[in-house]
């Protein structure tokens, strides 16, 4: 069907199809062409163009819209890339850059506007109104913006862009990790009453498991035989950007955020025996112990109560991918080896993120200059 009040729809071939009046004839009736693309959002710009009395290039760019631009890189990019990675942008989109840019023209963006709108994120930028954006989230959105503008300037809707942005200076932050005391005071008060859920704590410290990717885990993906953990999956909340939809989000279970992540993990034989106390069948999930799986936030909130029960300060749960990276160092694993059972793509952003040398390991080498004295 076509769209209410425009005279576009979908063909049967899968393209989009666009009518519009190219003149009238002798006897006054109206002479219809067509313009076709892949999406809606192309259709209707191409349509655009089509009516404009094409005298200058200014004339057909200035008909186009920040907001009908950032629609049509989005459905480009749906093709392209994972759900999960959609859900990310159409959120960034729909939640900071339309609101912010709906209304101009592609034609008139600048590079003054686009500092002016890092300055408004940094300062109020938060959708709940309670104050500004963090530099990396503003970062993340002004690397959206500007690819935004990239496609713009290759289908000619924006002639010229000066790319010298005052891009929001990257914070570092120490990532959290667990003292050698606090990684035995969880894993005693894990061990005490055992179940399904604590096998979750156990196998993040042993093998550095994200937290989708623990809760994706189904028995099937232990082997037994050669005492290896298979990484192929990963379970996450995203925005739900179905129109229809009654609910704001939705659970998908999709490959790792990588190539990368796809990976194979050797388990330490304690852990292997200790798993196959409460192997079930090949479909069940090894945190729930049914067919069903736990909500991500779910156990990060259980995880939560574990911490306070074993009398741990409160960590999110990815602070046992850190600590795990870090005792591995610690007991002299190779980085390459330790890059590839986390799932990096490089050994030096498995350096450079995740291995942190601990108080104790400091200590130590300071104290080697006691020879000195």
């Amino acid at each position: 069907m076509p769209r209410r009040g425009e005279n576009i729809h979908k063909r049967k071939d899968g393209r989009w199809e666009g009518r519009y009046i190219d003149r009238y004839k002798p006897g006054g009736q109206a002479h219809y062409k067509s313009v076709y693309a892949r999406s809606y959002a192309e259709v209707k710009i191409k349509l655009i163009k089509a009516k404009a009395v094409p005298n200058t290039q200014r004339q057909l760019t200035s008909l186009v819209s920040m907001g009908q631009l950032s629609l049509l890189w989005l459905d480009d990019k749906k093709i392209q890339i994972k759900e999960s990675s959609y859900a990310r942008y159409y959120q960034v989109i729909h939640g900071h850059i339309l609101p912010y840019f709906k209304g101009a023209e592609a034609s008139r963006i600048s590079n003054s506007m686009v500092n002016q709108f890092v300055k408004d994120k940094l300062s109020h930028g938060r959708i709940d109104g309670t104050g500004g954006l963090s530099n990396k989230s503003v970062s993340d959105i002004l690397t959206i913006l500007l690819q935004i503008i990239q496609c713009g300037e290759k289908k000619q809707y924006i002639l010229k862009f000066d790319y010298d942005i005052n891009r929001p200076k990257r914070e570092y932050t120490e990532p959290a990790i667990l003292s050698q005391s606090e990684q035995d005071k969880l894993l005693q008060y894990a061990k005490a009453n055992l179940d399904h859920k604590k096998l979750g704590v156990l196998l993040a410290l042993y093998t550095g498991v994200r937290l989708g990717e623990l809760c994706a885990l189904t028995w099937n993906d232990i082997d037994f035989t050669t005492g290896t953990l298979h990484i192929t999956k990963t379970l996450q909340r995203i925005k739900d950007t179905d129109p229809n939809s009654s609910k704001k989000t939705k659970m998908v279970i999709t490959p790792p955020k990588s190539q990368k992540s796809i990976r194979e993990i050797p388990l330490p034989a304690f852990l292997l025996c200790t798993l196959e106390k409460f192997r079930r069948q090949c479909e069940i999930y090894i945190l729930s112990g049914t067919s069903k799986y736990i909500d991500p936030r779910a156990y990060q909130d259980k995880f939560k109560q574990y911490l306070k029960g074993a009398g741990v300060e409160a960590v999110s749960f990815h602070a046992l991918r850190h600590t795990f990276a870090t005792r591995a160092i610690e007991n002299n694993f190779d980085y390459k080896s330790l890059s590839e059972l986390l799932g990096h793509s490089t050994v030096r952003f498995t350096m450079e993120r995740y291995v942190h040398s601990s108080r104790e390991i400091k200590r130590a080498n300071m104290e080697k200059f006691a020879v000195c004295f």
